[in-house]
């Protein structure tokens, strides 16, 4: 049957395992936007992975079945036969609604995970320039798009290019504008490794790999987070 696995958060993810994403700790000035970011990423996890969890079962229920060893004899008056060819039809049916499913809420986490990213990039943004300005963070005008997004933080120092996991946060990215607007392996999507073996193919027939993009984006907004806390701290400014 169709199996994939869930994505997991820092605090989620199966202790002793690899790959998955970095904790990160900013004791300073942006210290609370570290935390609502731990618990935003924790709790949009947990969605997916009640989504997957239910498929699960239902696959294991499907699996239970033995469609595959289901013989016909060939006589097509039999009442017998009818009722095999209708249980195969309702298993393969299922089977793929779980692959319809999964695809689609795929695709969502994705999107998901780069609206975080936006928000957090302003979040991010404003309480530092608050800080600079001594003013409410409320009051700080920020750009939402990611061009405009590299270039305003490279006003007040920093690097974008210079967090972790750029590339598959960057990645998740492209593929989020191609999931909303265009579902197809073009060539943005081409200018990342994973996708050139897929050119051209529809993103429903694709497998993402859902855990890479958590890592990517948690780790970049972590390091960022860390990054503009260090530097808040290293100019007197304190929690």
């Amino acid at each position: 049957m169709f199996i994939r696995e869930p994505i997991y958060s820092a605090t989620q993810f199966p202790p002793g395992r690899p790959g998955g994403p970095l904790v990160f700790n900013a004791f300073g000035p942006l210290n609370g936007i570290q935390q609502e970011l731990h618990w935003r990423l924790f709790d949009f996890c947990r969605v997916h992975q009640i989504v997957y969890k239910e498929i699960a079962l239902v696959d294991a229920k499907l699996d239970s079945i033995g469609v595959e060893s289901i013989k016909f004899t060939g006589d097509l008056e039999a009442f017998e036969e009818y009722q095999k060819s209708k249980l195969m039809c309702a298993v393969m049916d299922k089977d793929i609604e779980n692959k319809r499913v999964v695809n689609f809420v795929d695709h969502m986490t994705v999107v998901g995970l780069w609206a975080i990213a936006e928000q957090f990039l302003g979040k991010v943004f404003r309480g530092y320039k608050s800080r600079i300005d001594n003013s409410p963070p409320e009051s700080v005008q920020h750009p939402y798009r990611w061009d405009s997004f590299v270039n305003i933080f490279a006003t007040i120092g920093i690097d974008l290019s210079a967090c972790d996991k750029l590339k598959n946060a960057d990645e998740c990215r492209v593929l989020n504008n191609a999931i909303k607007h265009d579902p197809t392996v073009g060539n943005r999507l081409m200018s990342f490794h994973y996708f050139v073996q897929y050119q051209g193919k529809r993103l429903e027939e694709i497998p993402l790999e859902m855990q890479r993009y958590l890592n990517g984006v948690s780790d970049f907004l972590g390091s960022l987070i860390e990054y503009a806390d260090q530097q808040l701290t290293n100019l007197g400014f304190k929690v």
